[in-house]
């Protein structure tokens, strides 16, 4: 078993999946909980079809388990000192915390690097969306609009996936208009359009910016798209426990 074990670590390394070395393999996937993550990696991109009990006996019989992480949730906490759209300091009434399922984390990460979407921005955007993958928004996290009825059994089928190839599709023809301000190609998915005091949720505000009578264009100043970044640097990628499974199930590296 040793011997197929030490096989499917120089098959991964060799596709690009595990950079460090042997010993160091043997030592994190003794985790069962990280050896379920790689078992769900390499389901993804189809690399194994069996099940990770599978997996485990085939691979890793013999390889004494580690005790299991608590990893079912992980807390995302806010420590903005200031907000980047306002350029004013955090209220503690504002800050943008949340609680995400580690499995659908999961899902997000590897379907976004399966599609060559910046994993942080594909946890961003929900983050936003749900308030904090708020559990009462989740049956639509990303807020996809399903127009077309045809459609919601695609939707229905991945919603995750579905959601990261609309936002991919609206990002990529964004920049095929031209657009490049990192910012302004996110508020593609959001909308390029104009706001009213009064239409963004009943209030005189967007996202802490006052709206002017004449309202604002969100191409000339993509608010969403700015807090989307905000989000995605400021918040997600300042997170241990979200670095940590990005690198771990979006790279294994």
């Amino acid at each position: 078993m040793a011997d197929k074990h030490r096989q499917l670590y120089d098959l991964l390394k060799k596709d690009g999946y595990y950079s460090k070395s042997y010993d160091e393999f043997v030592k994190q996937f003794a985790n069962p909980e990280k050896l379920v993550r790689l078992h769900s990696l390499m389901q993804a991109d189809g690399l194994y079809t069996k099940t990770v009990d599978d997996f485990k006996q085939q691979f890793f019989a013999g390889i004494t388990q580690t005790k299991a992480e608590d990893v079912s949730v992980i807390p995302i906490k806010d420590v903005r000192e200031r907000d980047s759209i306002t350029e004013q300091e955090v209220h503690p009434s504002k800050r943008l915390g949340g609680l995400i399922d580690t499995v659908f984390a999961t899902e997000i990460i590897q379907k976004a690097v399966k599609r060559g979407i910046d994993p942080y921005l594909a946890l961003a955007i929900p983050h936003q969306e749900s308030g904090g993958f708020n559990k009462e928004w989740m049956d639509n996290p990303y807020m996809v609009p399903i127009k077309d009825p045809d459609e919601l059994a695609k939707f229905e089928a991945d919603r995750v996936g579905y959601a990261l190839d609309y936002i991919k599709e609206r990002m990529e023809s964004a920049k095929r208009r031209g657009i490049t301000d990192p910012a302004t190609v996110i508020q593609a998915y959001n909308g390029l359009g104009k706001i009213d005091r009064g239409s963004f949720f009943g209030g005189a505000k967007a996202y802490g910016v006052d709206i002017p009578e004449e309202g604002i264009n969100m191409k000339e100043n993509p608010l969403y798209g700015k807090r989307i970044i905000d989000i995605r640097d400021n918040i997600l990628k300042t997170n241990p426990g979200i670095v940590k499974l990005v690198d771990e199930v979006g790279k294994i590296k």
